[in-house]
């Protein structure tokens, strides 16, 4: 994994503050460690496997030139690219100083050939990242030199995969806090292709060993393992909000409207509108309105169970729907929501937006209508009798007697 994908586009010098001082605190010591650790003498066999490796890295970046600048581009969460499968081989079979190296040659070939083409892929992220690539390096190492034979070699990956994986969350928390867990961390699918990754290179050092010219049979599938993650990637993105990360609307009436067709049991749904959201963009402008609408998102999405689906309504709404939920429980949630966003600091290129609120209407299906539109347009009307009452408040479907929901009204559309 890498951090140098900086979604919000922001130059070093705007960053949040604490950034500068930690990327530098990395460089200085991927520069520094490999010179004062303790490492063996380099031999002429070393640099035959050196050059083996820069080349096999080399040689898989340009055979996947556009489809790692489009997994580039369509990437927020920490980033896998492949060559793990490389400086993981390296850091098994070469002294450190030209194991650290191969990372930062590596690195300095992926952004003269892929990097530096994709919009809000800055300089500064990716020579961060080649610093903690080499530092990741480091820890494989210091894991492979205990004295446990075989076990080093597994607790060798484990090292770089953790040391790695530490090291991009601290990047990524320090440029914005507001980030889920996920978009820190990395999804399983994240996890696992890292860890593949690893395995190859594992792979790679004993073919360097016993059998040399047989390391062409790597590149095959560290080629092809990058496409079948940019589908995967694709596929994920088709249905999300390219701004907030949630599902778009028309994504979330889909899934909503195949899981009330074989509902059995109540479904919660809430509308959830940020307040005052237009004096957000006129004080602190629009850029500052977009990070606060995906720390927004963010925040129903961590106050939520994984199977709940989140989607954005349109503009600054936002719509859930809580499977198997009473209206008791949905107004619970719905609270917790409401609370968490009170609690929210946005910090966008040095301006810090604070008070941040919403409105939410909760609605129960079926009690308050049969279809999907119906149960959206009680909720809708609820959100606003919420607004009315002053704002950051949670307001449930009345029944009058009869029967009728009062704040029934026309039916809320999903946006196209």
């Amino acid at each position: 994994m890498d951090t140098s994908r900086d979604s919000r586009g922001a130059r070093l010098l705007s960053a949040p503050s604490g950034v500068l001082p930690y990327y530098l605190t990395l460089e200085l010591a991927a520069v520094m460690l490999p010179v004062i650790l303790p490492g063996r003498a380099v031999t002429g066999q070393d640099w035959v496997w050196f050059v083996a490796l820069l080349a096999a890295a080399v040689t898989q970046a340009e055979l996947s030139v556009q489809v790692e600048r489009m997994r580039r581009f369509f990437s927020n969460n920490p980033h896998v690219n492949m060559t793990s499968v490389w400086l993981f081989a390296g850091a098994l079979l070469l002294p450190l100083s030209i194991a650290c190296a191969l990372a930062a040659l590596t690195y300095a070939h992926l952004w003269l050939r892929i990097w530096r083409v994709v919009p809000s892929v800055r300089l500064y992220r990716a020579v961060c990242s080649a610093a903690t690539a080499a530092l990741s390096v480091v820890a494989a190492q210091s894991a492979l030199s205990l004295p446990l034979g075989s076990v080093s070699i597994v607790l060798s990956g484990v090292a770089y995969m953790l040391v790695n994986l530490v090291l991009v969350v601290i990047g990524f928390r320090l440029h914005n806090p507001s980030r889920t867990v996920v978009s820190l961390t990395g999804s399983l699918a994240d996890h696992l292709l890292e860890t593949t990754t690893l395995c190859l290179g594992g792979v790679t050092a004993v073919l360097l060993i016993e059998h040399p010219a047989m390391i062409l049979l790597v590149l095959l599938p560290v080629v092809l393992l990058p496409r079948g993650d940019l589908s995967r990637q694709l596929h994920m993105t088709s249905g999300h909000d390219a701004k907030t990360g949630v599902l778009t609307a028309g994504e979330w009436q889909r899934r909503a409207s195949a899981e009330l067709a074989q509902a059995s049991q109540p479904y919660g749904v809430l509308m959830i509108d940020v307040d005052f959201f237009k004096r957000i963009n006129d004080t602190h402008g629009h850029l500052a309105g977009d990070a606060v609408l995906r720390a927004v998102a963010s925040t129903i999405a961590d106050e939520v169970r994984k199977g709940d689906l989140v989607g954005r309504f349109g503009g600054e709404e936002f719509v859930v729907l809580l499977p198997a939920t009473s209206q008791d429980h949905s107004m619970s949630v719905a609270e917790r929501i409401r609370h968490a966003v009170t609690l929210l600091e946005v910090t966008h290129s040095g301006t810090v937006v604070r008070d941040i609120s919403v409105s939410v209407g909760v609605a129960v299906h079926s009690d308050s209508g049969a279809s999907l539109d119906d149960v959206l347009a009680v909720a809708d009307q609820a959100m606003y009798r919420a607004k009315k009452q002053g704002r950051n408040k949670v307001c449930a479907a009345v029944r009058a007697r009869g029967g009728r929901d009062p704040s029934r009204g026309s039916v809320a559309a999903l946006p196209p």
